[in-house]
């Protein structure tokens, strides 16, 4: 049986009420176009990349299409706005542990690099070709090489063991809510937590 660890979501208030009713809950593709409108291609290239991955380090439910986005505590796990925080205790073998930092640059569609020299050679690179940020690479039909170069950056997302919130540099993805595993719900504004 695997050790369960404390976490937190953000989650609407509807979404709420949904988990109450229906016990269970994942998250739909057409739940994120909706959310996101026009820039839903952005969102859905990056959460893409990491359901690709991430289900090859904690299976994912076949009903699931992407996660829900948990952290260690209710601060960081503010997305911000009204809603409904949730404590969760969840099998630490259903969680996916990453890092923060690098998901905001896969946000940004940029490009991790290994070190200084590094992302001195592939500023270098963009702008050869007049490039002025990697985005435009990553969502043109044009620059395979330099794309799969950017894609494949993207895979340190998720170095290291999923080993739990070693540090306040990790963030949490889970592919499903149980009601089983609520602890709380806090209805919640960021006034609520700052």
């Amino acid at each position: 049986m695997s050790t369960k660890i404390e976490i937190w979501t953000q989650q609407s208030k509807k979404v709420k009420d949904l988990l109450v009713k229906q016990q269970r809950l994942t998250v739909k593709k057409s739940y994120i176009e909706q959310k996101y409108g026009s820039e839903a291609k952005i969102f859905l290239t990056a959460y893409n990349f990491f359901v690709k991955e991430a289900k090859k380090i904690v299976e994912k439910p076949k009903d699931a299409e992407y996660p829900f986005w948990a952290a260690a505590d209710p601060q960081t796990a503010l997305s911000g706005g009204k809603g409904v925080l949730i404590k969760l205790k969840v099998p630490q073998n259903k969680v996916v542990f990453f890092d923060k930092k690098k998901w905001n640059k896969i946000l940004n569609l940029s490009y991790i690099a290994d070190d200084q020299e590094d992302l001195k050679k592939h500023k270098e690179t963009l702008e050869k070709y007049g490039i002025n940020d990697d985005s435009e690479i990553i969502l043109s039909p044009h620059y395979p090489v330099l794309k799969n170069k950017i894609k494949k950056s993207w895979k340190k997302l998720f170095e290291g063991k999923n080993d739990g919130f070693n540090s306040e540099k990790k963030g949490a993805a889970i592919w499903e809510l149980r009601s089983e595993w609520v602890k709380e719900f806090v209805e919640s504004n960021l006034n609520n937590f700052l």
